[in-house]
């Protein structure tokens, strides 16, 4: 056995072609994954107002029709239609809340955008990754793989936004000169 691992570490270690194919593949997914969690949480956002405009509105009608509800009078026909539209919108936000939770939006939109990033590092772990949301997102590997193709990707990553902020600006750069 310990003459297998010695033979193991004198091979002399060459990069294997195949890894530049592996770290475009990897910076990929890597993108992938940060646009799907820039989305979520965009669509969290989008949702959350609405939720909160809701509450906002729930509140507002619930002051308007029970605790200082316009005082009714037979000359006044006005303040009674008043009143009674203050009602109708106020059972109106209370269904449109109850459908917001009953019809699964809150789980869907809301609480899977919470845990898109724990669900990714359950699914990566197997792999020896980790998607971290430090520095806008990005997968760093687990202590398993080795430090020298750690340090590849790594270099590949940098060059790999290096080459596509390049386009950007002369994409940037012919779209204005026209």
């Amino acid at each position: 056995m310990n003459a297998e691992n010695n033979i193991k570490d004198a091979r002399p270690r060459t990069p294997n072609k195949n890894n530049t194919a592996t770290y475009r593949d990897l910076v990929i997914f890597e993108e992938r994954l940060r646009g799907n969690r820039t989305r979520l949480l965009k669509r969290k956002r989008k949702y959350e107002t609405l939720l909160v405009s809701l509450f906002a509105s729930l509140a507002y009608f619930f002051y308007a029709v029970f605790i200082d509800p316009s005082k009714v009078s037979v000359i006044n026909r006005s303040v009674f239609m008043f009143h009674l539209l203050n009602t109708i919108t106020l059972l109106s936000v209370a269904g449109g809340l109850v459908f917001f939770y009953r019809s699964g939006m809150y789980s869907e939109k809301i609480v899977f955008a919470q845990k898109f990033v724990p669900h990714c590092n359950i699914a990566l772990s197997s792999f020896n990754l980790q998607f971290n949301t430090e520095q806008g997102g990005g997968l760093s590997f687990l202590t398993k793989i080795p430090k020298q193709f750690q340090d590849g990707f790594e270099s590949y990553r940098k060059q790999y936004h290096a080459r596509k902020k390049a386009r950007q600006a002369k994409l940037k750069k012919s779209s204005s000169a026209q």
